[in-house]
């Protein structure tokens, strides 16, 4: 069974829509809250709030008009009275007892021994229209519970979470941006091995067309040595049939010139 650190105590008619606004509000914000209408467990109901009272540290009391006019009732039977009851246990016990007033409130003339010390308790004056100022006047300067500490360090996990994301957002993004420069750095990679492919296979269709032409030049070159040499040859061969046969008119002018000699000498 869960121990509530704050009670509400209201009047059902004029007081509920600000002890559940109260209670949502104060849960909303970690506080450990009782309210009879939603979590009120099983048992004797006077019995049953007695106990919630009395293990609370703070009582905190709807004071709308009209809460105590029951007072005032023919047949007004205080045990059953639970607001009634509930003050009482609350005084008895020395809880902190923290009544909330509204505008148009006011104390009965008399009101009963039992409750009478409610009316020197310090209290906080409540206007629907600035509930705000009073539930921050609430939680600052009158109550003594603390809320759950996700509750008092919520901003702090809060902050925590959103860095927490922001770190990984950035995280994600360096780590994408590390495998898009990776995979950049392999395609630059691979195109410079392809450029380098192809320009080596340049080469050497070029080194080759080189070659080629240079085998070309030399075979003409060695075609036209051959050919000088050919006409080389021709001129020398001509030349040397020439030599040939004028040495051959010589010895056959030599040859007849004695035979005219030779005559000569035999007629004398």
């Amino acid at each position: 069974m869960p121990n509530f650190k704050i009670f509400i105590s209201y009047r059902r008619s004029g007081g509920y829509d600000t002890a559940k606004l109260l209670y949502e509000k104060l849960k909303l914000d970690g506080y450990s809250v009782f309210l009879d209408v939603d979590i009120l467990e099983n048992g004797n109901f006077d019995e049953e709030l007695g106990r919630k009272v009395k293990k609370c540290k703070d009582f905190l009391l709807i004071l709308s008009p009209g809460i105590f006019d029951r007072f005032a009732e023919k047949d007004y039977n205080p045990k059953e009275d639970w607001v009634r009851q509930e003050i009482v246990c609350a005084l008895e016990a020395k809880k902190n007892v923290i009544p909330l007033v509204f505008g148009d409130f006011s104390f009965p003339r008399r009101l009963p021994n039992d409750i009478k010390e409610i009316t020197r308790k310090n209290a906080i004056e409540y206007n629907p229209v600035h509930f705000e100022a009073a539930y921050a006047r609430l939680k600052d300067a009158f109550l003594i519970s603390q809320p759950g500490l996700y509750a008092r360090f919520r901003k702090q996990v809060r902050n925590i979470i959103i860095m927490m994301f922001f770190i990984l957002i950035a995280g994600s993004s360096l780590a994408i941006y590390e495998i898009r420069r990776q995979k950049d750095l392999e395609m630059e990679r691979r195109v410079a091995e392809v450029k380098v492919e192809a320009q080596h296979r340049e080469d050497s269709i070029k080194a080759a067309k080189d070659e080629e032409i240079a085998r070309k030049d030399s075979i003409i070159m060695e075609l036209k040595m051959a050919r000088a040499l050919d006409s080389i040859g021709a001129a020398i061969g001509t030349e040397i049939e020439r030599a040939t046969e004028s040495m051959m008119h010589q010895s056959t002018d030599k040859r007849n010139n004695s035979k005219k000699n030779d005559k000569k000498t035999t007629k004398k």
